[in-house]
């Protein structure tokens, strides 16, 4: 099959530009996927959220018996407007994550905080009570 040389040079541009266009500094924060991480200790779990750029208030917290959910919602609007122009940009950001726990916890005790762009939330885990032997009457 005969290809023209014009098609050659259309399709390496577009793939140079997509390139280009991915790797652009402001669009590699929306596109990263944040880590996340669970730990368990002898009383509680602990688990940490990498959340750059996200302010406290974009961020819901659930935790259940058995699961921790963490979603972000962001967005950002700038609008110049002057005599000769005019320059609208709308970004969006936004992250779910439904993560189940290693040990049944005490999800009322939860506690949360957010500093440095990590979001850290420890909770205790529930206390079990243990068998106790019945007397059959």
């Amino acid at each position: 099959m005969f290809r023209s040389n014009i098609f050659d040079e259309f399709e390496k541009e577009f793939s140079n530009r997509c390139v280009a266009i991915m790797k652009r500094p402001e669009l590699e924060a929306v596109s990263r996927i944040p880590v996340a991480d669970i730990v368990e200790t002898e009383s509680s779990v602990i688990a940490t959220f990498e959340l750059p750029g996200v302010e406290k208030e974009d961020i819901r917290l659930n935790v259940t018996d058995d699961r921790i959910e963490v979603k972000v919602e962001k967005k950002a609007e700038n609008k110049v407007e002057d005599k000769e122009s005019y320059s609208y940009e709308m970004r969006s950001q936004s992250f779910y994550s439904a993560l189940p726990l290693p040990a049944e916890v005490a999800a009322e005790n939860a506690d949360a905080s957010y500093k440095n762009e990590i979001l850290k939330v420890e909770i205790p885990k529930a206390n079990k009570a243990e068998a106790k032997r019945i007397e059959i009457k």
